[in-house]
């Protein structure tokens, strides 16, 4: 043990004497204010790791105080023939007696720390039934008296989240619980470790915490353990939970589609989500981030548009305290990488003073590149003797969309007793980084034909396709044996750049790399030959087969043949393009007719069919046969006024049967520039649409402005409603 460890529980040993706490009554609940840092405690000793380490077992009192939130695993049922309602018994190999246990419990919560009791673990074995709500509760009561638990964690696993009647037990016999200590002026904390796949639409964990609502503190999802479950975001693909490459967008993207409740993801508010991750790569088979400035940046990045999380959770204080397979100690890196972290960065809100002015909506914001910004827009100021004192709102600071970056803002407001109020904040000015795709490690037979820029392309959500801006740098002599990289490098309007780095070998078939082997272990990049293909590995392995684990598994293929040679595909097609002129949004009625003269371009010959609808009938269609411009008519008897659908299908002649689907709203009318009655306008590029605004998007159906941090980008063209492929950042489809 550290003298610094020493000296601080010889401080908190001195703190707990003099104040004496009433611990086996449950007097003192304590609930943590601000950020919180939640590590597990083993109620064993001498865990085994992933990677072969070993977990102590530590007592209560040696846990950093950093850790303000310790959850005692666990609450089970340790013999099923005993009942079925869960209990708590302290391991005696701990070294701790009951007494020195509750002591410890109590010392904690003199330094304001809670200690919850954590319900579950992998061998829990909870099969709660209908009518164990109250015996539960009893029981949950009972070892809140006895041990002076502050709360109770769920951290139910596998069979048991969904066993029996646990999804609707277990929360009425909590909010029992709850009421119960409300009643005495107390919070009985509850919070719960879902697997994040779990929390889905209609996942397996929703019903803990849709029941719970209202009663639970916060939620700390194990983002551990699922190896390539993650989430698709539009622009970057899939990023799976043990992607390293990607840690800071998984980290990002998850919590940012839980906060808001986007992406199929149920809502869990942001200061009330908590980021569970492991200590170490012992502690959990996957999950562990490498660099913390991946979190640090993700966090930072929610923080500026207003979505703060609370904090972090790890899987455990016994595996930050414990060794590695060689013995060496992991020396307390959490804690130390994100303990000072998370306690010097959670915002705690101004108190209002009384007497002064009060601003409101001063919050940082994300902007688009290039997009329109107010900085006075949802921001106003009152007092209680001037009312209304918006107008004499001063900003300080200037934002300037066309370059991404953050900028700073100060407002401030005087009113007539000269009292000031001043707020800042924060906007950041945001573009998507440029996609850089096919950039793939690959290997060559001699003399084999290589293009570096085959099946490589660059797409950018504001710009498009940028395939024809890519740099590459490096070469290759397919002529020579040899391992050769390439630097590819694209950069977008915002002045963004992406690189990716290929490695291409050249080889003879003369040599090859060392077959797999069942019994070997594999670090990563390591390389292998395996049933005529060459393999890498992504991360540690041992005993899984080359070609058996998945496209987001351990194994990579990297080229085929004997030896793993690999002639590169050919250069790809194009693809079907065409495109469509000379449509108008609004048609103005003759005598009940609306012609439409539509103007075609196509990259190759196609049979074109156009259909209009309108409320779901067929008023007009034709087709005709293009080679690579031509002129398409379309004639609406009868037209009636209000939305119709204009369908573009086109069919190449080639025999390949690519097909190409679009489709236009257009509008008829009787007087030009009317809208109808009850209808929605037209989506307009450009146009500051704000938080609600409802419009017609390309398909004729109307979609609604989402709430900030989306707003910004519904004048955005690249988020245009029904037509862009990202319009689901920016717009709900009603």
């Amino acid at each position: 043990m550290s003298k610094l460890k020493v000296l601080q529980l010889a401080v908190a040993a001195g703190i707990a004497a003099m104040q004496a706490p009433a611990y086996a009554s449950g007097a003192d609940m304590i609930n943590p204010q601000g950020g919180v840092v939640v590590g597990y405690w083993h109620n064993w000793c001498d865990g085994g790791g992933y990677q072969g380490g070993n977990a102590p077992c530590v007592t209560l009192d040696e846990v950093d105080p950093q850790y303000n939130v310790v959850d005692v695993s666990f609450m089970k049922v340790y013999d099923t023939s005993e009942g079925r309602i869960p209990t708590f018994k302290l391991d005696p190999s701990i070294g701790l007696s009951e007494q020195q246990f509750k002591d410890q419990i109590a010392n904690l919560n003199s330094q304001g720390r809670s200690v919850l009791i954590a319900l579950g673990g992998a061998d829990a074995h909870i099969e709660l039934k209908a009518g164990d709500e109250q015996p539960f509760a009893d029981e949950i009561i009972r070892l809140v008296e006895t041990y002076g638990f502050d709360g109770l964690d769920i951290d139910l696993e596998q069979a048991a989240v969904t066993a029996s009647d646990n999804q609707t037990v277990i929360p009425a016999a909590l909010r029992i619980v709850k009421d119960h200590y409300r009643k005495q002026g107390k919070n009985f904390l509850i919070t719960m470790a879902p697997e994040f796949p779990y929390l889905t639409s209609g996942g397996k964990y929703v019903p803990y915490i849709t029941n719970l609502e209202g009663y639970y503190d916060w939620i700390n999802p194990q983002f551990y353990n699922q190896g390539g479950d993650g989430l698709w975001i539009d622009g970057v693909g899939w990023i799976a939970q043990n992607n390293d490459e990607l840690k800071e967008e998984f980290i990002y993207y998850i919590s940012d589609s839980l906060v808001n409740g986007s992406r199929n993801f149920t809502l869990i508010p942001h200061n009330k989500l908590v980021f569970g991750i492991p200590a170490n790569i012992d502690a959990a088979a996957t999950g562990f981030i490498k660099d913390p400035q991946d979190l640090y940046n993700a966090f930072d990045r929610l923080s500026k548009q207003g979505q703060g999380l609370r904090g972090v959770m790890t899987w455990s204080v016994n595996w930050d305290m414990g060794t590695n397979a060689s013995g060496q100690p992991y020396g307390e890196q959490f804690i130390r990488d994100y303990g000072s972290f998370i306690h010097g960065n959670t915002p705690v809100p101004p108190p209002v003073v009384p007497g002064k002015p009060v601003l409101t909506g001063v919050i940082s914001q994300r902007v688009m590149h290039a997009s329109n910004f107010d900085p006075m827009s949802g921001v106003s100021a009152t007092d209680k003797e001037d009312g209304d004192l918006t107008s004499a709102i001063v900003v300080d600071g200037l934002v300037n969309t066309a370059r991404v970056g953050d900028y700073s803002l100060t407002y401030t407001v005087t009113d007539s007793d000269n009292n000031t109020t001043t707020a800042k904040r924060v906007i950041d000015v945001h573009s998507e980084k440029p996609v850089l795709s096919g950039v793939k490690d690959l290997t060559l037979q001699l003399n084999a034909n290589f293009a570096p820029l085959a099946g490589v392309s660059a797409s950018d959500a504001e710009d498009g396709d940028l395939t024809a801006d890519i740099k590459v740098t490096g070469q290759v002599d397919s002529a020579t044996v040899g391992v050769y990289q390439l630097e590819y490098a694209v950069t977008d309007s915002a002045d963004q750049t992406v690189t990716a780095t290929r490695k291409v070998r050249v080889t003879d078939g003369s040599t090859c790399t060392n077959a797999w082997d069942v019994k070997a272990v594999y670090l990563a990049d390591a390389e292998v030959s395996h049933n005529g293909s060459e393999w890498r590995a992504g991360w540690w392995t041992q005993g899984e087969e080359p070609g058996t684990t998945g496209e987001w598994g351990v194994w990579r293929k990297i080229g085929d043949s004997s030896c793993g040679g690999a002639t590169p595909e050919p250069e790809p097609q194009p693809e079907l393009e065409v495109t469509v002129e000379g449509l108008k949004s609004e048609y103005v009625a003759s005598n009940g007719t609306v012609e439409l003269a539509l103007q075609l371009t196509t990259n190759e010959a196609v049979t074109v069919e156009a259909v209009v609808v309108h409320n779901g009938i067929e008023v007009a269609t034709t087709s005709t046969a293009i080679e690579s411009q031509g002129e398409l008519a379309l004639t609406i008897e009868n037209a009636e006024t209000g939305s119709h659908t204009l369908t573009v299908n086109a069919t190449a002649d080639d025999g390949d049967k690519d097909m190409l689907n679009q489709s236009f709203m257009v509008r008829a009318s009787d007087e030009g520039g009317v809208t109808p009655p009850g209808d929605y306008p037209l989506y307009q590029a450009g146009t500051a649409y704000k938080d609600g605004d409802i419009v017609l998007g390309a398909d004729g159906s109307a979609y609604q402005c989402k709430p900030w941090p989306y707003t910004g980008w519904c004048a955005s063209a690249s988020y245009a409603p029904g037509s862009s492929q990202y319009w689901k950042d920016a717009w709900d489809k009603l």
